[in-house]
């Protein structure tokens, strides 16, 4: 059964985008197959997207490229934000910051992880509160065009030493979303 509240908001937005979960998110009882992956791609483990107050959380993932050609990840997209993009921390002179990074390589037969503290997708501007245990849709298209469609579960997570996002500064980097909210 769908969210209700996703659903009215964001029918529209799941439409145009064409993912196959609706609104963005669905109930437990629904878990969808994590990963409609593209020949030669595997992901390792079930996706997750943090469970955080606030309109901004990020995602994590391992996605295991078992073809025999390097993949860029150049974009994401998921209905339950306004934006979603590609991100990396660094640290820098004692603080993590946090960047908006223009691709994610996935070299073959190697994995892209993407984790608390490092490389990772990041929601910004939630339409809804998430709620543990729900199912995220995303997208992410690749640098020849090609897209795959991604569902993420809403965990609550431990937040691992430096991984938080209520300590650290972000670079804003000229796109225009500031600090988020952190």
């Amino acid at each position: 059964m769908m969210k209700l509240g996703v659903l009215r908001n964001l029918g529209a937005v799941a439409l145009v985008l064409g993912l196959g979960v609706g609104g963005g998110t669905t109930m437990a009882e629904e878990a969808p197959e994590a990963c409609e992956c593209l020949e030669g791609l595997e992901m390792e483990g079930t996706p997750w997207v943090r469970l955080v107050p606030g309109d901004t959380t990020a995602g994590y993932l391992e996605l295991r490229n078992t073809g025999g050609s390097d993949r860029r990840i150049v974009a994401a997209e998921s209905p339950i934000a306004e934006t979603t993009e590609l991100h990396e921390h660094t640290h820098e002179d004692g603080v993590m910051r946090m960047r908006e990074v223009e691709h994610l390589d996935l070299p073959a037969g190697e994995a892209l992880v993407l984790e608390p503290g490092g490389l990772h997708l990041m929601f910004i501007g939630l339409h809804e509160p998430l709620t543990a245990g729900d199912w995220v849709a995303v997208r992410v298209t690749f640098e020849d065009g090609e897209t795959m469609d991604l569902h993420m579960q809403v965990r609550r997570g431990e937040a691992e030493e430096g991984a938080g996002h209520d300590h650290m500064e972000h670079d804003d980097a000229g796109h225009g979303h500031g600090g988020h909210g952190h």
